[in-house]
């Protein structure tokens, strides 16, 4: 084995300089094996396992079989970020807060410990530094066989324990080759370090006590002078460290980006020592379906933490416990929150003779945070300098009679920025929360405290995306959300504010068929509003080729029609909308398939808006002459997806989505359409029918010329009110507690003239 080998080497060299040569080597050379073997075992005991208590981990994993490769930002400057606006644009656009610089500002982290003799690993809590040591230990104990290129022994150091004055760290090493049983640990010890076979890892600079800092740096420092032939990795927090080490190279750790999330959920749930649970995730996919759900609709707040090993190791724990994510993620970024604020330092038992505590507990912590989060975020604030951040502390601690004589805003912060890693510098000077989460999560905390709060949220902000996240976790947070929802109805209802959009809300209350066993009342006005929208957006379409010459409508259709038929639509996806197993009941679920992300590229509808296609009219626009010019593919087409638009007809009629609509007068227009192409493939001489399917779904929907001529401000309006209801929705799933009385009366009045007049 390697390590045998590289002691056998420096136990020769330890042999030569002794004045008493007698030692059989041969017994001194088993003696050794024996002591490499438990040397390797007692670090891989110590060192080459993973347990975190805090985040709900009853049991250790071997550090192998979870490690995802992480990556070092070797680059110090912030040119890599571009502007600070760039910087700020990214972190709301929720991108990994360090992952926005190029590709080639990244390195693998094995690599650069290869590379380098000297390394500083910097990087906020949770992101992995210990794990990375340890694991740079454990590939050197493999030789040949691991990823660590230099034949070295690895000696692990927690620098937590430097706590005296006097620091000896040759006889540290030594008692790590004492407990193994190596023979003459002191002069082995010596030995290693002059012949450079060691590989010392120094783990936590920032968890030394703040006295005694200087004194640890000073003395690690004149070490590796000392022994410079060796090689050597320390890890401290970022916001920790003050410098000193003038032969390191200093790298910053990246957070986790989504190849390494998707790895890592992979890796734990193959980890599992229970060969019974390890065959039946794989035998149902846990790790993709744990995957999944994190990149899912309303999840990507979550998917955030999770840029954060340790956080992303919670959340694997939360997903292997209930094999979902929770509807109500308040408890969840409860914990994660106080996994940082304490959990963690209380677990890697991190003393301090300085604290926050002797300021503040946990609870008033928690205030002062949700006040700096949630006045920031009012003007619209995600980044902050120190100085900001520093007043604002002292604001909170003025307007507190309870706060101590010794409340120090700066020491303060200090302790926030070092100990917890709530707050991290973006870039030189400008500050942030950690991750947007948090700050949205403590605004909705601020929120929920006084009722006021709760009206101005609605009034200032129902309708601006940034706040989304803020609704959802404020309902989450309330003992019960009726008032909430009621206040955004009443404000969403505002929106509906002219003659043409009360029409239009009438008609889908006149055409959508009552609630039934299969669909709510809400579900089937949800759907009659998407297919307006669609014959709007056609209608506008048809006019504007109408306008055309004829000659040209025959080219341009051809070709974007040939091009796109193909695919067959409405086989593959439009069909799947009607499936009862996929088409459900559930409120929120239907209004997804509004997709009222509007863009009024006409082209951008043709490729993506499947209602489109079966609302539109381009047969009326070919010449008769054109069924005979091309080929009977085409024409089999075209016959296809008339029968196809029958069976979606069909499709209506059973799930009973409208009432007093005559589907059948669509029915026999699409067959009339059929008879036209089959008569002029046949040379037959035949007339265009009379009436164009465009305007038989006007007269048969009942959609009158008035409604389709709604202004782009009152299309706005429109789509501003459905977001406000789809987010009313959200809110409600969200909820821990909403009134079913309420609610029921509530989604009564979604989508009718109703909602203009209730609060």
């Amino acid at each position: 084995m390697m390590l045998s080998g590289v002691l056998t080497e420096i136990y020769k060299d330890v042999r030569g300089s002794m004045k008493n040569k007698r030692e059989e080597s041969e017994a001194k050379k088993a003696e050794i094996e024996n002591a490499s073997h438990q040397y390797e075992k007692n670090y891989r005991d110590r060192h080459g396992q993973i347990k975190v208590f805090c985040v709900g981990m009853r049991e250790p994993i071997p550090l192998d079989d979870v490690y995802v490769a992480v990556q070092f930002l070797d680059d110090q400057n912030t040119s890599r970020y571009g502007s600070p606006e760039d910087v700020e644009e990214a972190f709301r656009q929720r991108y990994p807060s360090r992952s926005i610089s190029n590709s080639d500002k990244r390195k693998e982290g094995t690599v650069v410990a290869n590379e380098k003799q000297y390394l500083v690993l910097l990087g906020g809590p949770g992101v992995g530094k210990s794990t990375f040591l340890r694991k740079v230990g454990l590939e050197a104990l493999k030789g040949e066989n691991g990823n660590f290129e230099h034949t070295c022994i690895p000696v692990f150091l927690e620098l937590k324990r430097f706590t005296a004055d006097q620091i000896n760290i040759e006889t540290l090493i030594t008692e790590e080759f004492r407990t193994c049983g190596y023979p003459d640990p002191d002069r082995m010890t010596e030995t290693a370090l002059k012949l450079g076979k060691l590989l010392i890892l120094f783990d936590g600079l920032d968890e030394v006590p703040t006295a005694n800092v200087d004194n640890v740096v000073g003395k690690i420092g004149d070490f590796v002078d000392r022994y410079s032939q060796n090689r050597f990795i320390a890890s401290c927090r970022i916001a920790a460290y003050k410098g000193g080490f003038t032969r390191f190279t200093e790298v910053e750790m990246a957070e986790f980006d989504d190849a390494q999330i998707e790895a890592y959920i992979k890796n734990w749930f193959d980890s599992t020592p229970h060969q019974y649970q390890y065959q039946l995730d794989k035998d149902m996919k846990t790790a993709e379906k744990c995957w999944w759900a994190l990149n899912s609709i309303g999840h990507h707040a979550t998917k955030e933490l999770a840029q954060n090993p340790l956080l992303l190791t919670l959340l694997c724990m939360v997903y292997d416990n209930s094999q979902n994510f929770p509807r109500n993620r308040t408890d969840l970024y409860e914990k994660a929150l106080s996994i940082f604020l304490e959990e963690w330092a209380a677990e890697k038992r991190i003393s301090r003779e300085e604290s926050i505590s002797q300021y503040l507990d946990i609870s008033d912590e928690k205030r002062m945070l949700s006040e700096i989060a949630a006045k920031n975020f009012e003007e619209n604030r995600l980044f902050f300098s120190k100085d900001e951040l520093i007043d604002q502390i002292q604001k909170f601690g003025e307007g507190d009679a309870n706060t101590p004589p010794t409340f120090n805003a700066r020491e303060i912060l200090e302790t926030i920025l070092i100990d917890q890693g709530l707050f991290v510098e973006q870039i030189s000077g400008s500050y942030s929360f950690s991750h947007l989460t948090f700050q949205e999560y403590l605004t909705a905390n601020y929120v929920v405290r006084d009722t006021r709060s709760i009206r101005g949220l609605v009034s200032d902000h129902l309708h601006d995306e940034q706040w989304r996240e803020v609704f959802l976790l404020t309902a989450g947070r309330m003992h019960a959300a009726d008032d909430l929802l009621l206040a955004m109805e009443s404000e969403a209802a505002q929106s509906i504010n002219t003659d043409r959009l009360k029409a239009l809300f009438q008609w889908t209350k006149r055409t959508a068929a009552p609630t039934d066993d299969r669909y709510t009342g809400v579900t089937k006005r949800a759907f009659a509003i998407r297919q307006y929208f669609s014959i709007w957006l056609l209608n506008t379409i048809h006019a504007e080729i109408n306008n055309r010459p004829h000659e040209d409508r025959d080219l341009t259709l051809y070709h974007s029609l040939d091009r796109k038929l193909h695919r067959d639509l409405y086989r593959e996806s439009y069909l799947q909308s009607f499936r009862p197993s996929v088409y459900r009941s559930n409120t929120g679920s239907l209004y997804r398939h509004l997709d009222l992300d509007l863009d009024l590229n006409f082209d951008f509808y043709f490729d993506l808006n499947l209602d489109l296609y079966f609302y539109l009219d381009f047969y009326c626009y070919i010449d008769p002459n054109f069924y005979v010019r091309v080929s009977s593919e085409v024409v089999e087409r075209f016959d296809r997806d008339l029968g196809l638009r029958i069976v979606l007809i069909e499709c209506m009629e059973e799930t009973k989505i409208f009432k007093a609509v005559d589907l059948q007068r669509i029915v026999l227009r699409f067959k009339t359409q059929q008879e036209f192409i089959k008569a002029a493939r046949e040379g037959k001489t035949v007339e265009f029918p009379k009436e164009s399917i465009h305007d038989t779904w006007l007269s048969v929907l009942q959609i009158t010329d008035e409604m389709l001529a709604i202004s782009h401000e009152e299309l706005e309006s429109c789509v501003r009110y459905l977001r406000a209801v789809e987010l009313m929705i959200d809110c409600k799933e969200a909820a821990g507690r909403v009134s079913p009385k309420v609610w029921n009366g509530i989604e009564e009045r979604f989508l009718t003239l109703d909602v203009e007049t209730n609060n």
